[in-house]
């Protein structure tokens, strides 16, 4: 039997994900504005004051901030461009009731996710909107009877104009919040339900909304009325295709239920992973009347980006949850350690080039950098720009690390293996084993010190090293390791102190003076294994120079220099020549681990002849790296370059930048740089992204980067009547590189009401699930009861869950109960049921369905057996 660390199972819902042709009869230019606005109003006929609302919210949604920061806010918001999005795109001229006279094109995508088959198995009512429009509305005839209402929106507001101007907006008004009012200013479609007193409909009414088109934004607006003693089941289904930009979902649904009535919104979703989903739901339940919110949540950088880490660099797709990685601290202006705490592979994309110099990182268009944005709602005086995150494909300045993080830990050397092997003869073998151990003439040197990285540049620079074999195969006949320094040279005796503390020999001089060797094959094989090796245009830095602490990675960088630097004093650079053009771009990827930024220039790449030291020689090609006289290099520099480099005039401090009349204030940890962004290329390339505790951030190869995309949805209740009942029942799974985050608000505003909030959450195979919510009881709501439980099941060790409740309670009286459980699956469970004759996916798939039982019993029957049955699929060949 298996580790159950070691089981798979996924939620596939990759069959929503298909896209059509777009094919529509208006499409508005991307971007809000007041005209925009005015057009929508127009198309739809509205009357004046639908007009004017919108207008207004238009003004409100200007003026409000982003919520980056904040208790219900996150960072990643910062990455959305609302200039960059379609607000309406009209399918058709009108919502159908009849399903043959849907649009031919978009009855195909709705009978592919299952409508209208849905209605004709088991529902009251239909409504399906696809983009900004409902293209399809029925309800039975026999609720009709009964003076149900079940319309789309822009029907409703046409012929019930009184209603929905008496309650459009009271419970979730357009001030609420910026994405409240952004609904307000733009919202098309969504679903209007009226349901009169007395009248229970038995069978569920459902919507569906489709988002098809790329940089779509979709801006429904349900309102639901529930009169007196009145019942209704309401279930939303949403879906989109994946692109490579991002879309916006951002909906506002109210929720009135009168005394005694009785509502239930269920809540189905599988957006893909480019849609913000912001969405505002709020509810106001009466006297004895109950709300109760169902919500089922069932859930970059190209391969090979490389990310540091406390023990050196690593590539995006071999991080693990828990690793710890560079990030920067904007409140404390610090770079800092963070742990991941999600990882998901994105599939394959177009990707874009991101660069400053040798700062490079390939990225999808929408992988926000930290920058600055315009605010056009800050006063003038302050300025308008004002630090944010900005997607790649809109970048032009990037706030980059101009210092490092001190990590890592001196390298632990191999030793030279001093027993040489040999086959010989006498007089009685003629096959005999021989050995022979040389004495080291080396020091006991363990691990590298600043003086010893510092040689080895030196070595990359102007080092090499000639080995001789003898005739019997594998003997080494003599060996040296040598330097090009002249005795003039500025480093020359700081090179011979080095070499006279590590080996016991005397270094011989060529005649001419330019050359200096240490004869010991010991010494040759010491370089050599440790990865010093090869000729002028094939030597690399061995990898584990990056995993150095800052010290060393700096005195290596100072040795190279010494060895081929120079000071460019009227540019204020050190530069660095080279043949090899490999060599200077691993130095310029070591430059970037400590925050500098270098460019390297091709001088020339044809061969031709040049003179060295008076020889002439062939050269293949000539390189130049080119980077800042950073400060922390001169200490490790020879006396000559550092006086150098220290007479150069300073030049103006450049941490903070003024753009237009803002004075963007930024630590010395952190500069701003010009940026180029490459087209996105034409091949498609294995993308990831991570998500990092706390800060949000990362750095990676010298960029810092957000996590990327966000859902943001939190139901909510007031109690506003005595006796009123709410519950929010939501069920979350995480699988591989995902972190979903569930939660709910109550407020008790009366006396005598309850609310519940269960939450049941599965995570595994590395996600990560959290519980967010708020239980508020004001004053005079006396004997509220309040009663949150969170259910977790965790499937393998890499997994995990976290709760974080919010609690304010006003009220002498009010019971809170709070519940936190986390369980995870054993070998006892699995083996007791494989015992019974299933098998491991059987199993498996028992338990997690026995545990989300409470979640699938409240579905409608048929939707029960769906997700039951996807996860009985998905545990078949998916464990071990």
């Amino acid at each position: 039997m298996t580790n159950p660390a070691q089981n798979q199972i996924e939620f596939d819902y990759s069959k929503y994900g298909f896209r059509d042709e777009e094919n529509y009869t208006y499409k508005s230019a991307k971007g809000l504005n007041e005209e925009i606005v005015r057009t929508i109003s127009r198309m739809k006929n509205e009357p004046e004051w639908m007009l004017q609302r919108r207008l207004k919210a238009l003004d409100i949604f200007n003026k409000k901030p982003l919520p980056v920061t904040g208790m219900w806010a996150n960072p990643k918001l910062a990455e959305l461009d609302f200039q960059d999005i379609f607000y309406y795109v009209r399918p058709g001229e009108k919502s159908e009731k009849s399903w043959d006279d849907v649009p031919e094109n978009i009855k195909n995508t709705f009978e592919k996710l299952g409508i209208p088959e849905a209605e004709q198995k088991f529902l009251a009512g239909v409504g399906a909107q696809y983009e900004s429009e409902s293209v399809y509305h029925s309800l039975r005839e026999e609720w009709q009877k009964q003076g149900v209402v079940f319309l789309d929106m822009d029907t409703a507001l046409r012929e019930y104009p009184e209603i929905v101007k008496e309650h459009f907006g009271t419970i979730i008004p357009a001030a609420d919040n910026k994405f409240a009012a952004l609904n307000t200013a733009v919202w098309s479609g969504g679903s209007f339900v009226y349901v009169p007193k007395g009248v229970k409909v038995t069978i569920p009414l459902q919507a569906y909304f489709r988002i098809n088109a790329e940089n779509m934004g979709q801006f429904e607006r349900t309102l639901i009325i529930v009169d007196e003693d009145a019942d209704v089941t309401y279930i939303e289904g949403c879906t989109a295709p994946v692109y490579t930009t991002n879309s916006l979902h951002s909906a506002v649904v109210e929720i009135i239920v009168r005394k005694g009535g009785r509502c239930r919104y269920t809540t189905i979703q599988n957006w893909s992973n480019n849609i913000f989903n912001l969405v505002t739901k709020r509810a106001v339940a009466y006297e004895d009347a109950s709300m109760e919110w169902v919500d089922g949540n069932i859930g970059c950088l190209a391969e090979g980006s490389t990310v540091t880490t406390p023990t050196g660099i690593k590539t995006i797709e071999s991080l693990e949850l828990g690793d710890h990685v560079l990030s920067y601290d904007d409140q404390t202006g610090q770079l800092v350690f963070r742990s991941v705490i999600a990882k998901r592979y994105s599939g394959e994309q177009p990707v874009h080039t991101v660069n400053v110099g040798e700062r490079k990182l390939v990225v999808t268009a929408n992988h926000p950098f930290y920058s600055y944005t315009y605010n056009p709602d800050a006063a003038k005086k302050l300025g308008r720009y004002e630090l944010a995150y900005v997607r790649a494909d809109h970048l032009k300045e990037a706030i980059v690390p101009r210092t490092s993080l001190d990590y890592g830990a001196p390298y632990q050397l191999q030793k030279p293996w001093l027993v040489t092997e040999f086959q010989s003869l006498n007089q009685y073998n003629s096959d005999l084993k021989m050995s022979r151990t040389r004495e080291s003439r080396m020091a006991e040197i363990e691990y590298t010190t600043d003086d010893m990285m510092w040689m080895f540049g030196y070595w990359v620079g102007d080092g090499n090293i000639e080995i001789k074999a003898a005739k019997t195969e594998g003997v080494v006949r003599f060996a040296k390791v040598g330097f090009s320094t002249p005795r003039t040279d500025r480093a020359r005796g700081r090179l011979v102190e080095t070499m006279a503390a590590l080996v016991d020999a005397k270094p011989t001089e060529r005649a001419d003076g330019v050359h200096l060797n240490w004869n010991s094959k010991e010494l040759a094989e010491f370089f050599t294994i440790n990865g010093f090796k090869g000729k002028a245009t094939d030597k690399r830095v061995p990898t584990w120079v990056w995993s150095l602490p800052e010290s060393q990675r700096l005195a290596f960088v100072a040795g190279y220099l010494d060895a081929d630097g120079t000071v460019t004093e009227t540019k204020r650079r050190f530069s660095l020549k080279s043949a090899n053009q490999q060599l200077l771009a691993d130095v310029a990827s070591l430059l970037v681990t400590l925050g500098i930024t270098s460019r390297l220039q091709t001088e020339f790449s044809e061969p031709r002849t040049v003179t060295i030291l008076g020889y002439e020689c062939t050269a293949h090609g000539s390189y130049r790296l080119d980077f800042a006289l950073d400060s922390r290099l001169l200490p490790f520099v020879s006396n000559q370059l550092r006086e150098k480099a220290t007479n150069c005039v300073p030049v103006q401090n450049q941490y903070n930048r003024t753009v237009g009349r803002s004075q963007i204030q930024l630590p010395e940890s952190v500069e701003i740089v010009n940026v180029s962004v490459s087209a996105a290329s034409a091949e498609l390339v294995r993308t990831w992204d991570i998500e990092v505790e706390d800060t949000g951030n990362f750095v990676s190869q010298g960029f810092i980067v957000h996590n990327s995309r966000l859902t943001m949805k939190y139901p909510a209740v007031y109690l506003m009547g005595r006796g009123a009942k709410g519950e929010v029942l939501s069920v979350a799974y995480a699988g591989e590189g995902q972190h979903q985050d569930a939660g709910a608000k109550m407020v008790h505003a009366a006396p005598d009401t309850t609310s519940r909030i269960t939450n049941k959450s599965v995570s595994k195979n590395g996600g990560r699930t959290t519980y967010r919510g708020l239980a508020k009881v004001l004053p005079g709501a006396h004997n509220a009861k309040v009663n949150v439980v969170c259910d977790a099941l965790i499937l393998d060790d890499r997994s995990a869950s976290d709760t974080i409740p919010y609690i304010e309670i006003e009220e002498d009286t009010a019971t809170i109960a709070h519940e936190a459980t986390v369980g995870k699956i054993g070998e006892e469970q699995l083996f007791y049921l494989m015992s019974r004759g299933l098998d491991e996916a059987e199993s498996l798939s028992m338990i997690v369905l026995g545990f989300m039982e409470p979640f699938t019993r409240e579905l409608p029957m048929e939707y029960a057996v769906e997700l039951n049955r996807l996860i009985q699929m998905e545990m078949e060949g998916s464990v071990g």
